[in-house]
């Protein structure tokens, strides 16, 4: 080997020996031409996050490293370097796609590398290849100068928009059509404005009126019209995708979905300057924290579809998880940018755009704008003046927490040794009631109780009350706590209080227990107890003003505080008390887990009531309970009966399910599949007395629990449970077995030692037909609900002892302060006692389905000093969850250059901040597609087309404008004159191109077929929810109630695993069905099949346009759907009490339905049909014309 080669080779194969790169200046400049070169060429594939053959040219040691085949670039050495290899030659393998490197551009890059291939460290190149931004949508918005028009037509001007318009309409030799007739006018703008026809009275009215501004009134009225924003919301709920259930398998209702909704009709009759609507819905909760529309309408983050499967059952630790939450953001992202900027940014999800200018990066810095944002309920104050005062109260009480917390710091200096050493024993003795429990035995159910959502002090009030029905009197109120992350009292609060009440606003109420001076007993595992005190009530409310701090058990403290309860029950008389409602200040409603009806389910803590009557008294029974004998097939007929002794007014039936100790652990071991219960004063239930079938469909097994039925004040002496479906024990073996039958009468089991028969019975050991009324069940004897309860409740000897240690401790820890400190310690309290009464005072909170912080928080934990901080997001190859590349910082699309793409936010800002840069942006006066989407959505809606026919789309992929200097001028009229769309409305009603007529003429029709050119009104078929409302006005049925829960066309079924939604069997005389259609209940998985058929949208998906088809089906359905034929017969009913004779019932129904007069052969001819066929079925004829489903 020569020695130079040798000797070149011993420096590459050194590079500690020398400097890194023999040869280099690692401070010299990258040519531009160079560096220009290689991003448009090269890093489409050999970039940092994607390398194909594991070379990525971004960086200079990375090139200089190579990939598979060795070292891309060699300074000084251009005949070493493999990258000219790769672009050189007859056949270049580089570069994979499109043409082939220019001479020119070889020899550039071979001067350079020859040159020592200068190139900074710290230059990283990017992939630059993307479409340029020489788009028209993407272009400054200014406003033009308006056209002037021909002498001989300018006195058809009536607004600048038709100065735009009649040039395009010169331009290709058209001219204006007539103007529409009074009448067309204003059923035209009616159904445009507030999508209701007008009244016979106003056509008149409008038709004679000499004002010559009569129009511009009628449209001033309507404007002002609340039936504006009924309208107007429903195009906006359109393209957020709004609906009221989350969709996906599990399509569960989302009952605080509403006030979003409202917001929506609210600020479109308020006329709500636009910059100031979209950034409410953006970051409003963080803009104006103390205004409660502000907070509704974050509902924007959440209108869309949820996978609930993906969040509440599979936790982000799973792939499936985060596949699901990524997917969350997606539709964040997809739905902000299409809504109000009118692009298809999803595009870069996978790749780069192929056609507008999104990179990856791009998308991902908008995914972590909302990188730490869940959907969930969050309260909110309906009243701004409640809104304000929650603010105000919550800083007080933030300044006065800060101050406790100096205090406590200054005590904790003075603690002696021998306060330390009782503090110790004090944490022993609380550690062990804590764990007392008595049983190692796994949990019950998956159910945990009540856990409210996150609050960021401790000090925070949190609470939830029940009702009982009924006032009754208090024996005792039991509290057990939560199971769940190694505590048996998980969330249980340090202080609270237990009220009562006979209203349900706990006005006067009276209290039980009060311990938010000090820190109050805690129930452990056994649960707490509290005497009733000789009240009678109907309300219960448990108050936490001491929150517990949510972690697990041995870790370190968090911020999140928190208020927690396994179950809570009131024993009254000697009985359970049956609790009928259970509300509360917030819930996260997290079920099988956590929700309010958990708190009194059943289920004590970590165990059901069987379980802890075995665990108080052991496994003491002699018996397992009556046992059929076997059968060879499940339909197989077995029954068992309890003779009463005589005839007894039933209050109660119990079947306790059997759980025998002599066999498997099989809780609900033999219960029937399907069966029904029967009472009769005759053995042979000759004339049986049903009390409960449970014979249609097979009955989920009840476990432990006794299954509980209402005889309705039967009398009887013999009660019957007869098996049409048998349990399956295996092996083709069918039985039916149950360990007690228990009948009430008197508050007395009069069933206890009855006399049992039965079709057969085994009769054999422990079990026997008697044992099924012994008093026993499989395993304990057969205690009340509320001796088990009490038992089990009652104060250990180490409850006792950490009692009076609590005492003890307090008064020491008094004696230490001084008299100032004393005093401070008193204030502070007695401060924060009153901020927390003041809180208390408030008004109970609603709830609105939106964007909150970590799932059900409702205020954003923060970073840094606050605790947690967003997730992390990372650019995804190719989509791939499992393939995470470079980690991205919040940010939006780099179209502006004078708007930075990537916010510059403080290290520590909070989750809030990212929302407010991006709000700030989209709405920023230079951003021109913010403005020109929104002007472009508004004259869609009027004309059934919007300038551009691509309304969720102004990228390449999208249309062209057929008007671009119109579309400019009413964007730049939006932005700079209050960012009004009311005003645009009244711009273009009032314009001579909305007043013409829609009739065609031959000219036009052969020039401009489509109307594109708009040289007349376009005629337009009504949308699904305008032709129902339309129907209902017109049969006189409509109700105008505003606002609130939307109304339910169907029937719920099975709402607790995968709902039901049965429309067909709803009522259309229910009067709360009869109100606007933009206030139905809209679930996504089974749309309505009338209002689907009709081409309502879908909520599922983003509908910037609405599918307009003209279908036999739409006729059938006018025709035959029970709504309609429901509504031709209320419309007959109104008709005939008010006119007499046929005739003038035909007359007024024409003027009520079509807005005009009747013709005279119309008259005869729907006279003598309404004769034959019933007048009904000439209103329902009516109702299937064109001209009624049609606006010209």
């Amino acid at each position: 080997m020569p020695v130079s080669r040798m000797l070149l080779t011993v420096l590459l194969l050194t590079p500690c020996l020398i400097s890194p790169v023999a040869g280099r200046d690692p401070d010299r400049a990258f040519p531009a031409a160079v560096q220009s070169l290689l991003e448009r060429r090269c890093l489409r594939c050999h970039n940092e996050r994607e390398p194909k053959g594991q070379l990525s040219l971004a960086q200079f040691a990375s090139a200089r490293r190579g990939g598979e085949n060795g070292p891309a670039i060699v300074p000084l050495m251009p005949a070493e370097s493999l990258l000219l290899d790769y672009v050189s030659g007859e056949q270049p393998e580089m570069p994979k796609e499109g043409r082939r490197l220019s001479a020119a551009e070889i020899a550039t890059l071979r001067d350079w590398i020859a040159d020592g291939a200068p190139w900074p460290d710290e230059t990283i190149l990017v992939d630059r290849d993307l479409p340029d931004l020489n788009w028209w949508s993407l272009q400054p918005l200014h406003q033009p100068p308006l056209p002037r028009p021909a002498p001989a037509a300018a006195g058809r001007l009536r607004t600048p928009i038709d100065s735009f318009v009649l040039a395009e309409l010169s331009r290709h030799g058209l001219a204006f059509s007539p103007e529409a007739d009074r009448r067309i006018l204003i059923r035209r703008v009616y159904f445009d404005l507030i999508g209701l026809p007008p009244t016979t009275q106003a056509i008149a009215r409008f038709v004679s009126d000499p004002d010559p501004h009569a129009y511009e009134k009628l449209l001033d009225r309507l404007l002002a019209s609340p039936r504006y924003g009924e309208r107007w919301s429903r195009h906006w709920l359109d393209l957020v995708h709004y609906g009221d259930t989350h969709g996906y398998d599990k399509d569960k209702p989302r009952p605080n979905a509403w006030p979003y909704r409202d917001y929506v009709i609210s600020a479109f009759n308020a006329d709500k300057p636009y910059q100031r609507f979209v950034r409410e819905q953006l970051a409003g909760d963080v803009l104006w924290p103390d205004t409660s529309e502000a907070i509704v309408a974050t509902g924007f983050l959440a209108a869309g579809p949820w996978d609930f499967i993906g969040h509440a059952e599979v936790p982000e630790t799973k792939i499936d998880g985060q596949i699901a939450r990524h997917l969350d953001r997606d539709d964040m992202v997809a739905t902000t940018m299409s809504t109000f900027l009118s692009t298809t940014v999803q595009c870069a999800q996978c790749h780069h755009h192929k056609f507008d200018p999104i990179s990856q990066d791009d998308y991902y810095s908008l995914q972590a704008v909302f990188a730490a944002l869940d959907r969930a309920d969050r309260p909110y104050d309906p009243g701004p003046g409640t809104a304000h005062r929650r603010v105000q109260l919550t800083a007080r009480q933030r300044d006065l927490e800060a101050a406790q917390k100096s205090l406590q710091a200054q005590i904790e200096q003075k603690k002696t040794d021998a306060i330390r050493a009782l503090e110790k024993k004090h944490k022993e003795l609380h550690d062990r009631a804590q764990n007392e429990s008595g049983s190692d035995r796994p949990r019950s159910a998956a159910a945990m109780g009540y856990h409210s959502q996150v609050a960021r002090s401790p000090t925070t009030i949190k609470w939830v009350q029940v009702d009982l029905g009924r006032p009754v009197p208090l024996d005792h109120v039991l509290l057990f706590g939560a199971d769940e992350y190694g505590w048996s009292d998980f969330g249980f609060p340090h202080r609270f209080k237990i009220e009562v009440a006979n209203n349900e606003a706990f006005q006067q109420p009276r209290v039980l227990a009060d311990h938010t001076a000090v820190a109050g007993p805690r129930p452990g595992a056994r649960g707490l107890r509290f005497a009733g005190q000789g009240h009678s009530a109907r309300f219960l409310r448990v108050t936490a003003t001491g929150l517990w701090n949510r972690r697990r058990q041995g870790k370190p403290n968090t911020e999140d505080w928190i208020f927690a309860l396994g179950e809570l029950a009131v024993l009254s008389e000697g009985q359970l008390v049956t609790i009928h409602r259970v509300t509360a200040h917030d819930s996260i409603e997290s079920p099988p887990a956590w929700s309010r009806q958990n708190l009194v389910d059943g289920i004590y803590g970590k165990f059901d009531l069987a379980d802890l009557a075995e665990i108080e008294h052991g496994p003491t029974s002699p018996s397992n309970g009556y046992h059929s004998r076997m059968a060879s097939a499940a339909d197989t007929s077995k029954w068992v009966q309890v003779d009463l002794g005589a005839a007894h007014d039933l209050e109660r039936i119990e079947l306790v399910p059997a759980r025998p100790t002599d066999w498997k652990d099989t809780p609900g071991f033999g219960f029937p599949v399907r069966f029904r219960l029967e009472a009769d004063d005759d053995p042979a239930f000759t004339a049986p007395q049903l009390i409960s079938d449970q014979q249609q469909r097979d009955v989920p097994n009840p476990g432990n629990r006794p299954v509980v039925f209402d005889p309705r004040g039967l009398k009887a002496r013999y009660v019957r449970l007869s098996a049409t479906r048998l349990w399956d024990r295996g092996g083709k073996q069918h039985a039916l077995a149950v360990a007690e039958i228990i009948a009430w009468s008197g508050g007395v089991n009069v069933a206890k030692g009855a006399p049992v028969t039965a079709l057969d019975s085994i009769d054999t050991g422990r079990w026997h037909r008697k044992f099924a009324t012994d008093g026993f069940t499989s395993r304990t004897p057969l205690l009340s609900a509320a001796e088990t309860l009490l038992t089990r409740t009652a104060a250990s000897q180490v409850r006792n002892e950490l009692q009076a240690l609590t005492r003890q401790l307090a008064k020491r820890l008094d004696a230490l302060l001084t008299p100032a400190l004393r005093r401070q310690r008193d204030r502070l309290q007695s401060e924060l006692a009153e901020v927390a009464a003041a809180q208390q005072a408030l008004p109970t909170p609603q709830m609105v389905y939106a964007g909150t912080v970590h799932r059900g928080s409702g205020a954003f934990r923060g970073t840094g000093h606050n605790g947690g901080k967003p997730r992390e997001i990372r650019v995804l190859s190719r989509g791939d969850i499992t393939r995470p590349g470079q980690l991205v910082g919040p940010g939006t699309l780099a179209f502006m250059k004078h708007l930075p793409s990537r916010f510059s936010l403080a290290p520590d800002h909070a989750e809030g901040e990212r929302r407010i840069a991006l709000a700030e942006w989209i709405t920023h006066p230079q951003n021109p597609l913010v403005w020109r989407s929104i002007a472009n959505r508004v004259w869609q809606y009027h004309f059934g087309r919007g300038i551009v026919d691509t309304p969720n789309d102004l990228g390449r992929m999208g249309g062209e404008p057929s008007h671009p200097r119109l579309l400019d001028w009413l964007a730049v009229e939006m932005r700079d004159h209050g960012q009004s769309i009311k005003r645009l409305h009244w711009l273009i009603c009032n314009s001579t191109v909305y007043r013409q007529t829609s009739d065609r003429n031959p000219r036009g029709l052969q020039t401009d077929s489509e109307n594109l050119y708009l040289w007349r009104m376009n005629r337009r078929k009504l949308e699904a929810e305008a032709i129902r409302d339309t129907v209902l006005w017109v049969a006189g049925r409509l109700n105008q109630q505003m606002g609130g829960p939307g109304f339910r066309d169907f029937v719920l079924e099975k709402p607790e695993h995968s709902p039901h939604y049965e429309y067909h069997k709803y009522d259309p005389q229910n009067p709360a069905a009869h109100r606007r259609a933009v206030y139905r209940f809209l679930v996504r998985s089974q749309p309505q099949p009338f209002m689907d058929t009709l081409d309502c949208a879908d909520p599922s998906l983003r509908v910037d346009k609405r599918n307009e088809t003209l279908t036999a089906l739409q006729a059938l359905a006018l025709l035959n759907n029970k709504f309609m034929v429901q509504m031709s017969h209320e419309f007959a009913q109104d008709l005939s009490i008010h006119h007499n004779g046929t005739a003038a019932q035909v007359t007024t129904a024409v003027q009520r339905a079509l807005g005009r007069e009747i013709r005279r052969e119309e008259r005869a001819a729907l006279t003598a049909y309404a004769r034959q066929h019933g007048l009904a079925n000439a209103c329902r004829l009516l109702f299937n014309l064109s001209e009624f489903t049609f606006v010209d």
